[in-house]
């Protein structure tokens, strides 16, 4: 948006012990947090998950019970950041710019948007 929503996080962690079962509680897995005044809305929760040498993203619920892993497989969480707050061609090109170098919003997303003369 005219301001851009708050960052999200990524967490990805690797099972140090022979196995263990993986319960995820979380919420915006389906519905991601909205913008307002015409601003775009954040992306929705990914949950992905590696076993036998190959990453999974089942479709996120709100909860996910007894995924079995084994030693060095891993576990990521990447959380949604805030939707935006008015309409991303009124944000200045600087701080668009920036947020594009920096990896905060894609050239094609900045781009497929028209820029305010």
């Amino acid at each position: 948006g005219k301001h851009r929503g708050g960052l999200g996080a990524v967490y990805e962690i690797e099972l140090l012990e022979k196995s263990a079962e993986v319960f995820i509680f979380g919420e915006r897995g389906k519905a991601s947090p909205k913008g307002i005044a015409g601003g775009n809305n954040a992306l929705p929760n990914v949950f992905s998950y590696q076993h036998e040498g190959k990453w999974n993203k089942p479709p996120m619920a709100s909860k996910m019970l007894g995924i079995q892993l084994q030693k060095g497989e891993r576990v990521r969480l990447e959380t949604p950041g805030g939707g935006g707050w008015g309409r991303s061609i009124d944000r200045d090109l600087e701080s668009r710019a920036r947020d594009e170098a920096l990896g905060y919003v894609t050239k094609s997303k900045v781009s497929s948007e028209r820029v305010k003369p």
